[in-house]
Parts: structure tokens; sequence; C-alpha cells
């Protein structure tokens, strides 16, 4: 059986492993010069910076992405959070256990309450689940200044945007409560994309970088690149987009309808910053959720656990902020102010390495969480990555859940257990 892996991005790259260990033709292609996608390393000014991620996974050694990398025999190094995270609010940095103190009485029964429904997946439905899952808190535990705050964060952080439909909200808790908080990855986010490209080339799979697929004839079943290359398949794995493959089929093998909810699909945006600060690290293997902030969501410190990842003398600190608006100038002023905010002695201590901004063609996600993503209607064709997450799953997590669903319907495994 040939497979034919559009894009080497972890959700192609993971499938692709899958597929070559199972005895499939494997071959990647890849139009960028590397591999990874938005999950490599990106070497500057002698920091080890990443193409989009942070150097660290949602639910760390526990989560899907890691059970798959498990299975595969990946050798990839994660390390979980301690603690799960840390709040900055009212000008200080604490662990988030003790964010239990901006709750009232009722407020804490009731998020207890909350939690323990979530936990046994009593979970919202109908029009309940629809609704914003921002106001769905407000509902279940109170108007609590702080508990807002907390959760556009962690949403801003988590999935670059600022509010997810309940359904949604409450899957993302779900799976935080059964696979805990994050961890970061020993050597950065480069580590995962070159223990798969091991994999699959230790079993006989290929991997062509600089090679851009320009046509899928679902006919003759093949793929046709830049360079006139045909490359014939009995499984098509795209790793490129909903909307991507959709127009390289192109959309009049496609029913309206379908075509009118792949339009409707948005995308999550955002801008990265990459600051180094001089001296030992400041807060170590956790993620900080910033409250205090206008635009800054979190931010992650990965050279706390890699010291590779930053120059000598230095630790490497990665902020993020899901984008509010399309002037991005702005938008970046004010993510430069919050910097500030939380280290106002920065230009004494450090420097803001590069700001990265991720929209357009260029993403953070090419579908935000929340949204209903539908199997790909077309025969042996299979869409992975960052446009097929299924729900509760948040970046790579979303994306593993993905490949899993992917997997499953190639006949290579049962992973029911892990659907939230």
């Amino acid at each position: 059986m040939r497979a034919v892996v559009i894009g080497s991005g972890i959700g192609g790259l993971l499938t692709a492993s899958f597929l070559a260990k199972n005895g499939y033709d494997v071959t990647v292609i890849e139009k960028a010069p590397y591999i990874g996608g938005r999950f490599t390393n990106l070497e500057y000014k002698g920091f080890g910076l990443s193409t989009g991620a942070f150097h660290m996974l949602p639910h760390g050694e526990d989560g899907p992405l890691a059970h798959l990398l498990k299975l595969l025999g990946a050798e990839v190094k994660i390390v979980n959070s301690d603690p799960k995270g840390m709040i900055f609010y009212e000008g200080r940095t604490f662990s988030y256990r003790e964010g239990w103190k901006y709750l009232g009485f009722r407020e804490k029964a009731r998020a207890m309450k909350l939690m323990a429904d979530v936990r046994r997946g009593k979970l919202p439905v109908g029009e309940e689940a629809e609704m914003s899952g921002r106001e769905w808190i407000r509902e279940r535990v109170g108007d609590n200044e702080f508990v807002d705050l907390f959760f556009q964060s962690f949403l801003g952080w988590a999935d670059s945007v600022l509010d997810v439909p309940a359904g949604e909200l409450a899957r993302e808790i779900k799976a935080a409560l059964r696979w805990g908080g994050p961890g970061l990855i020993k050597g950065g986010c480069k580590s995962i994309p070159e223990a798969l490209s091991m994999i699959i080339r230790m079993n006989r799979g290929r991997i062509i970088t600089g090679k851009k697929a320009v046509e899928i004839d679902v006919e003759k079943k093949r793929v046709i690149t830049a360079d006139n290359d045909e490359l014939p398949y009995d499984v098509l794995i795209s790793n490129v987009g909903i909307k991507e493959t959709v127009e390289l089929i192109g959309r009049d093998n496609f029913e309206r309808e379908y075509l009118k909810r792949v339009d409707s699909l948005r995308p999550s945006e955002g801008i990265k910053y990459n600051v180094a600060l001089k001296g030992e690290p400041r807060v170590g293997n956790t993620v900080v959720f910033t409250l205090d902030t206008e635009r800054i969501n979190g931010y992650n410190e990965p050279s706390s656990l890699s010291p590779e990842l930053a120059r000598e003398g230095y630790t490497l600190i990665m902020l993020h902020h899901a984008l509010q608006s399309r002037n991005v100038k702005a938008e970046r002023k004010k993510g430069i102010e919050d910097i500030y905010r939380i280290f106002p002695n920065l230009d004494n201590e450090g420097e803001i390495l590069l700001v990265q901004t991720y929209l357009d063609g260029n993403p953070v996600n090419r579908v935000a969480s929340g949204q209903t993503v539908e199997d790909f209607p077309m025969s042996d064709v299979y869409i992975v990555g960052d446009a097929y997450k299924l729900p509760g799953g948040i970046e790579v997590e979303g994306i593993a859940l993905g490949v899993m669903r992917t997997l499953e319907r190639l006949g290579l495994g049962n992973f029911s257990d892990w659907y939230l």
C-alpha cells in the first residue's frame, strides 16, 4: 500500500510514522526546507526559539501526543510541569492553588461541583453547549472577575482565542482533570519531528523537503508537485489544512453545502514574543497565566529544562497573546507594554529577541478550537494537523486526537478511551 503525506507538521509525521511501521510504502513531501512545520526549533542570536509552538505540550507526558509517541517508541523526553501552572495577578506571581482565595465560599462550592460534573462526563448539551464558554462559567460559578480573567488568559494561551463554546471549554477542563497540566520537551520542539523522521526512515519511508504539492488528482489517485513529479497513492494524508486540500483537489469536486461549511471555518491568530533575561531561570518548568495584562495571555520558560535553548548567562521566556484586532502594529505595541508590566526592569535585565505574528496564510491554527470539523468526504483522503483537532484537544494534543481518529479509520488501532 502506497501512502503519500502532504506536509511534515506533527500530524503528518505522526500518521506517517504509524503507516510506515505498519508496512505502508510512505512518502512525505514538504514544501519548506525543513520538517516540523510550526513545531520545530528556530536558531536565532544564540537562542533556540521555535517556528510556532512553545517547546511545551499542554498535557505533558500524560496526554494524547505523549501516548502516541510511546506507542511508536519515539525517543523524546517530556517533563511534567511543577506546579501545573502559575498566575500573575495584582502585581505578583503565585501558584494556581492560591487562586482559590479569590473565590467566595459559595463560588468555591459551585466551582467544585462544576469540576465534579465535568470529571464524570456531565457536559453541556444542546443550546447550553453552544453558548459562550466564559458566560457558562459565570452562570455555573458566579460573576467573579478573577475567574473570568483566568479563563480569558487560559483560552488565549491554550487556544489563541478569548472564548470558545461551552461544550469545548468543558471538554478542555475535562482534559486537564484527566491528563493534568503541561510539560516541557527536552531539547525543545525539534526533538519530536526529529524522532518521528527517524522512525519513518528506519521503516523505509521517504521524507522529501522543498517539494510542493500543486494538485491532487483523486480519479487517478496521484499527487502532482510543482516540479511535475507524479506521486501515486492508495492512501493520501493531508497536513496542509481542509481549505487548502479542497483547493488542491478542486472545488468542483465537492457539494455546495460542504464548501459552505469549509468556507465558514475560521483560524486562530496570535503573536509570540521571545525574551532573553540575564541570570538563572525565573519560574521554572510551568506556564504563567497573566491576568494583569491587556494583551499577553501567558508565558513559559523552556530553557529551565533545556539550558541549551538560551545563550550562556541567559534564560529564555516565551510569551503569547491572541489577536484582538487586525491592527497588528497596535496589537504588538500593547503586547510589548504588557511585557514591561511583567518584567519592569527588562531594559537592564535583557531584551526582546524576536516578535512572531501568526495570521492569514500562517495562523496559529488553521481551524480555531470549538468549531465542528467533520471527516473529509473523499475516499482514501484524510485530513490531519491543526485543521482536524477533536473536541477538547488543546493545540498539539488536539492534533494527536485527530491522528488517533484517522488511524482508527485506517484500521490501525482503537483509541476510543482517549476521546473527550
